[in-house]
């Protein structure tokens, strides 16, 4: 009895210091970077988030990136109060501004994980020497297992991935890289461990179509760190929190999900095996940026072109007035020559970025899910409207005379979509009819126009008794006879997505600029003469920004399988 008198206590002082740390902290802002699990398992980190949040009793939000130098740089601002890292920048971040380790997860009874070099299970290949010729994927430029190991590797045979390999991508998740393997669509590539067992473990079809051909020594697992200027209540709350997550039977179940133990804390020395590969490469490669941080070496004093391609919603007389100030800012604001590129159709822009003929396209939601299923192009900014929002609406509209008041009503009616891949002029309406009951046999007739202001001018003129629409589309119609009758819920604006084979320095300076546009006067010039949805600016954007839409797409609305939604999946 006495015993559990004094556990009550040491529980009840616990609450209250913790309570105490949460009167100092308004919320807790969570960086997830570097994954032990699957992207596709980013659901878990949500968890470990909220949990965190409860048992401080403060607000807490994850911050998902699709790079690790994004979360990198937000951990050097004060940002973030932790973040989970890999390996290698933890290195580079605690050289550059101290970053303090926290906590780091063990799994399988282990702190250490390594880096697999895999190749598709019918390849020949069964050395990294033999991959010498062929095409590679890396996972991030800042990655230890998806990266800097192998480059470790090539550096000891005096060579480097630019002179080894045919050619390489980044696939900026461990899992892609997997799957690009799989898929055939590279002869190898460098992943983590930890992320390719758990895929195993899960059944992941991916793995079982490839296979390990090497397995590097123990690397420090990737940590979970803090700024060194956190508070230290904060601090000692934020330990006290992880390390008894496993005891909790709430934490316990996250944690299981996750295949992870429990956190423990770590040495500072479990990291110097990466420190030293760091050091060999940096004496041994000329330009250790070109080697380890994935800058081609283009020339010195060439400017390259890069191809900016935006989705055909406009004729192209209006798309290039209202797009070329943007690729004119980029150019003179990142130092590259950058060209507009008008395509004919949706699919055209995303087969010339899977291609590499595009290095940046601005996309929609269904278009961006395209492309990284097919072309596994990743999102680096997303665009928010003149409110400051980071969605945007699609609208059914009609003409003026009142006759059609509701969506129901358009039963053995003429309706103009956009083009078949637009989100907003396609996809969105198409689930809004059918919510409604309205399936596209119960129209009289349909049809698709490639531009929204088509389908806007098409109703005004009742040659269809209604249509779909972007709604800033709508508000400029408004005034000429359009009626907006049936909204939509908020669809993610769309991403300025990257080519796999874009040089990820050319990447860097195009993000940059685009995220300080709103930030810039000669900037925001420009983004006003843009379509409302992009008058805002740009944002940070990552693959987890359009988790739901892509979860909605892969749900077909009960009771429908009348082939009123395109027969795709994601």
């Amino acid at each position: 009895m006495k015993s559990i008198k004094i556990l009550e206590k040491c529980l009840f002082v616990s609450v209250l210091f913790i309570a105490g740390t949460a009167a100092a902290q308004t919320s807790i802002q969570v960086g997830v970077a570097s994954m032990i699990t699957p992207v596709s398992a980013v659901k878990y980190y949500q968890q470990v988030v909220e949990y965190l949040g409860d048992k401080l009793g403060l607000p807490s939000e994850m911050v998902h990136r699709t790079t690790y130098d994004e979360i990198d740089v937000m951990l050097e601002e004060k940002k973030l109060d932790l973040a989970f890292i890999c390996s290698s920048p933890y290195i580079l971040d605690n050289q550059k501004f101290g970053v303090e380790l926290l906590v780091a997860p063990q799994v399988k009874g282990s702190v250490d994980y390594h880096s697999n070099i895999i190749v598709h299970k019918d390849s020949t290949i069964s050395t990294l020497e033999e991959l010498r010729g062929y095409t590679f994927v890396f996972a991030d430029p800042k990655s230890n297992s998806g990266r800097l190991y192998p480059t470790y590797l090539l550096a000891k045979r005096n060579e480097s991935p630019e002179s080894f390999f045919d050619s390489f991508q980044y696939s900026y998740s461990h899992n892609k890289s997997v799957e690009i393997v799989a898929k055939k669509r590279a002869d190898g590539a460098a992943v983590d461990s930890i992320v390719y067992d758990f895929m195993v473990d899960s059944g992941s079809p991916y793995t079982r179509q490839t296979r390990i051909i090497h397995r590097s020594p123990s690397f420090g697992i990737p940590p979970v760190v803090v700024h060194p200027d956190i508070s230290p209540d904060l601090k000692r709350s934020l330990l006290s929190v992880f390390l008894d997550m496993h005891k909790d039977p709430e934490g316990k179940a996250i944690l299981d999900a996750m295949r992870i133990e429990r956190f423990v804390e770590v040495p500072d020395s479990n990291y110097d095996g990466i420190r030293a590969m760091r050091a060999f490469i940096e004496n041994n490669i000329s330009e250790l940026e070109t080697a380890v941080s994935g800058e081609e070496n283009n020339g010195e004093g060439k400017k390259e072109t890069v191809r900016f391609g935006v989705l055909p919603r406009d004729n192209p007389i209006i798309a290039y007035e209202r797009y070329q100030p943007l690729i004119d800012y980029l150019s003179r604001a990142a130092g590259v020559q950058v060209e507009l590129h008008l395509e004919k159709s949706y699919p055209d822009v995303v087969n010339k970025l899977g291609e590499g003929k595009m290095s940046f396209a601005l996309l929609g939601p269904l278009t961006y899910l395209d492309a990284y299923k097919r072309f596994d192009a990743p999102p680096i900014a997303k665009s928010k409207t003149d409110r400051g929002e980071v969605f945007y609406r699609s609208v059914i509209v009609t003409d003026l005379d009142g006759s059609i008041k509701e969506v129901s009503q358009l039963v053995d009616k003429k309706f103009a979509f956009a083009a078949l891949w637009s989100t907003s002029g396609n996809l969105i309406p198409r689930y809004m009819l059918a919510w409604a009951g309205i399936h596209l046999d119960n129209l009289d007739s349909y049809h698709h126009y490639n531009y929204h202001d088509t389908v806007a001018k098409k109703v005004i003129s009742k040659e269809f008794d209604a249509g779909a629409i972007r709604l800033s589309t709508a508000k400029r119609y408004e005034p000429y006879g359009l009626n907006i009758i049936a909204m939509s819920e908020p669809i993610p604006t769309g991403p300025v997505v990257v080519s796999p084979h874009a040089p990820y320095r050319i990447v860097q300076k195009i993000q940059k600029a685009l995220l300080q546009m709103a930030e810039d006067k000669a900037g925001r010039e420009v983004l006003a003469k843009l379509d409302p949805d992009l008058q805002g600016g740009f944002v940070a954007a990552s693959d987890a920004d359009y988790a739901d839409i892509r979860q909605m797409i892969n749900a077909v609305p009960t009771g429908c399988g009348k082939g009123c939604h395109p027969q795709v999946s994601f």
